[in-house]
């Protein structure tokens, strides 16, 4: 039995095309005996490296511009009818249906080629959606076609983590944490002086323990990958409300928190400060 689906535009076809591509395997049905897929690997600053199938047609390698902009970080959809976009507060990547002038943070790029509608992906050249990315084409497989692209940025601008009936979240642009009761909406936001957050070079971790006497704990390490050191900022919640904050910066091992004894162990640049639990009284102070 054939199905036809009519889609009256662009947008239509992009929620619906994405939809058969988790269903069906790339490439299954080829429409076009002019086109071909071939390897592409995708290396990323974040140390990061993918293996997929791209498009290579007319002498042109593409990628898929909503999967690799997906890796990217990037919020990915329709603008318009015609008009595809990947965005994040860091990058903008704006192209057009049957137009070869794509736009790249406000700037105007001649991608070479028209993007390519194929199967259940919207296509790009490669070369060009490389250099969007921040990365470059490093080698081209004569024989094969395989490419090999490099250096392509993560450009997630926030980080989400869920407890207690609160969401936290934590914005690469200030570094800084929000947190919202999800059942009144009510915001509120506290400084941590993240600064100069590169989740190309570094990660970064939200975890959360609850003490015996109800007290929530929220661990945040900022770990540098090739040094291996970290920051930490330890924050302690009592009844929604934060009543301790402390950061240490450059740490090499970890850290016990919450001590045998039941309370919980602090650090900063200087001190150790021990903390009782349920109250979150300083109990004891010591230098390190």
């Amino acid at each position: 039995m054939i199905v036809v689906v009519k889609i009256r535009n662009w947008k239509t076809a992009i929620a619906v095309l994405f939809m058969m591509s988790v269903l069906l395997p790339l490439g299954a049905h080829k429409s076009d005996a002019a086109s071909r897929y071939v390897e592409l690997e995708v290396q990323w600053e974040d140390g990061r490296t993918n293996h997929i199938e791209t498009l290579h047609k007319d002498g042109v390698t593409y990628a898929s511009l909503f999967s690799l902009g997906s890796g990217a970080g990037l919020q990915w959809g329709m603008e318009n009818d015609h008009t595809a976009v990947l965005k994040s507060e860091q990058k903008r990547v704006v192209v057009r249906m049957g137009n070869s002038i794509a736009e790249v943070d406000g700037r105007k790029v001649d991608m070479g080629r028209e993007p390519v509608w194929y199967i259940s992906h919207l296509y790009v050249p490669v070369r060009f959606l490389a250099s969007a990315l921040d990365g470059e084409v490093a080698d081209r497989d004569a024989k094969t076609g395989k490419v090999t692209v490099t250096g392509l940025n993560n450009y997630t601008d926030a980080f989400y983590e869920s407890m207690m009936g609160y969401s936290f979240i934590i914005r690469a642009a200030s570094g800084d944490l929000e947190y919202t009761n999800v059942y009144t909406g009510q915001k509120s936001s506290i400084p941590l002086g993240i600064k100069d957050m590169n989740i190309n070079t570094h990660d970064l971790a939200l975890n959360f323990k609850t003490t015996p006497e109800h007290l929530l704990i929220l661990f945040i390490e900022y770990t540098n990958r090739k040094t291996g050191d970290y920051d930490l900022y330890t924050l302690v919640f009592k009844n929604q409300g934060l009543i301790r904050k402390s950061v240490a910066h450059g740490l090499t091992d970890q850290q016990e928190i919450l001590k045998p004894d039941g309370t919980i162990q602090l650090m900063d640049d200087k001190y150790l400060r021990i903390i009782e639990d349920g109250s979150g009284n300083v109990v004891e102070v010591i230098a390190r």
